[in-house]
């Protein structure tokens, strides 16, 4: 058969494409015109080298081969032009190096602790409590020292590898104490402590959490009630010296502006102050001292449910505190007993005998009003515990900006362990003062449960404790008033 001869190129090529099955356009040049118009995209491998992400290079003079088809689908690739692998980019090297501080050169070292200034320092630090030491870091250099000593006896401050000799080992946890101090009672950003301790950032960021759990951990150390009773009998000694036999220590609901507040609690923690707080019931002496903190609890919470589960309270009605006996007068003179400490509160609590509260709307002329304005005098050593507690550590005042309501806890209860710690240094001092009681003194300082569940409360009805309730409480104001007359005939009668 004699070859068919075609009459143009175009003849030629449709026959060649009808036979193999090309179609009428060649895919090759499909797939380049799909790739031009974006009907493609190319794979991560392509867009990790430039140089494969343009087709054209897979045709060479446009003219396409099954072989670089392969090639631009190949993942094994990793050779440059040359044929060589390609080398990582090293890393840039440091523009600094990074050096440990030293901690004999800090700022704090050799403006308050080096041996040429300590003496003053803790001269100043004690008697001036406006003085530069106090301001910063809130409390004496001789609470510091206690700090420090108690932190290395326990163990809880230990040798490292840059800190091997017990010298700089004290420095350092004198440093490390005393920059924890300066956050806690100024709220001061963790990253600027390293100018004045040569000691880094995340250090003093460990150290905190460290300070707080260990400090926590000996909480029943310096917060309790008193656990004698000869210890109960000094501090109701002092509120009978006020009129109110029987009494143990003020009661009252302390809230805490949580700043970072999870959106998921906020429900439960915006009360009447219109942003998520956190509650403690705080239980406090005649002198300002804290006898007991609750378990923390969420800003709607009012004092009459957080009394319900408020171990203190729990253990000063049905523990041996139930059987103390007290005498008090009666409007004539006649000398009775009473059995039970009781605390006294405002009116927002419940009508339990071992809480008064004053009598609401009385005036003053009244026997009740009276009482009511007596007890209520009193009760402000609670109030001034809160503001005292706030104004010392700005953490609680500030706005607290942990997320973890556990945290959250440790900060208060370890702020209230070093108002106790300050109490009892003022106490040793010879002075027939209360402390702060009025007027501003010199050096003056301005058991907890941490299961949130209710605790029994007793079998009696509520009928039968708010009538125990109310026999007290005019009890107390008949005492009150007969006091307040016989003291009042002594005064005026001649020597």
């Amino acid at each position: 058969m004699a070859p068919h001869i075609h009459s143009s190129i175009e003849e030629y090529e449709e026959e060649v494409a009808a036979e193999f099955g090309f179609g009428a356009h060649d895919p090759i040049k499909n797939l380049q015109d799909e790739f031009n118009r974006g009907l493609i995209v190319p794979d991560p491998f392509d867009i990790a080298n430039s140089r494969y992400t343009n087709l054209n290079n897979l045709f060479d003079n446009n003219e396409p081969t099954i072989a670089n088809i392969d090639y631009w689908y190949n993942d094994n690739i990793d050779t440059n032009e040359d044929g060589d692998k390609p080398q990582r980019k090293k890393r840039a090297q440091n523009a600094y190096a990074y050096k440990f501080g030293d901690v004999f050169i800090a700022n704090w070292y050799l403006k308050f602790l080096h041996p040429n200034v300590r003496s003053m320092t803790y001269h100043l630090s004690t008697r001036d409590r406006y003085g530069t030491f106090r301001c910063l870091f809130r409390v004496p250099l001789s609470k510091v020292d206690e700090l420090v000593q108690l932190f290395l006896s326990r163990g809880w401050i230990r040798k490292t590898q840059h800190c091997k000799d017990d010298d700089r080992l004290r420095v350092k946890a004198q440093l490390l104490i005393m920059a924890t101090l300066n956050i806690i009672g100024h709220h001061t950003p963790v990253r600027t402590l390293t100018t004045n301790t040569e000691i880094s950032t995340s250090e003093h960021r460990s150290f905190l959490h460290l300070f707080l759990d260990n400090m926590y951990s000996i909480k029943d150390e310096y917060i309790f009630y008193p656990r004698t009773p000869n210890e109960l009998h000094d501090v109701m000694e002092k509120y009978r010296g006020v009129h109110l036999p029987g009494c143990g220590g003020s009661i009252d609901v302390v809230h805490l502006k949580w700043s970072t507040c999870p959106a998921g609690d906020r429900n439960r923690c915006i009360g009447k102050e219109g942003y998520p707080t956190l509650a403690f019931e705080v239980i406090t002496g005649y002198d300002r001292e804290i006898f007991g903190v609750s378990s923390i609890q969420f800003g709607t919470r009012n004092d009459q449910h957080i009394v319900k589960i408020d171990a203190n309270v729990n253990k000063i009605k049905n523990d041996w505190y139930k059987t103390v006996e007290w005498e008090y007068y009666d409007q004539f003179g006649n000398r009775h007993k009473a059995v039970g400490v009781y605390l006294i509160c405002d009116g927002g609590y419940l009508r339990w005998p071992i809480l008064i509260c004053p009598y609401k709307g009385e005036g003053v002329a009244t026997m009740k009003g009276y009482f009511s304005a007596n007890l209520e005098s009193v009760r402000k050593d609670v109030e001034c515990v809160f503001g005292i507690l706030k104004k010392r550590w700005k953490i609680l005042e500030y706005g607290i900006r942990f997320r973890d309501i556990k945290v959250v806890e440790k900060v208060f209860v370890v702020c209230c362990m070093l108002h106790n710690m300050m109490l009892q240094e003022m106490e040793t001092r010879e002075t027939t003062f209360r402390v702060g009681r009025g007027s501003p003194l010199p050096g003056d300082a301005i058991s907890l449960a941490v299961l949130n569940r209710p605790v029994p409360v007793g079998g009696e009805g509520r009928h039968k404790l708010a009538t125990e309730w109310g026999k007290r409480r005019k009890a107390l104001a008949a005492h009150l008033q007969y006091s307040k007359r016989v003291l009042k005939r002594r005064r005026v009668s001649p020597a």
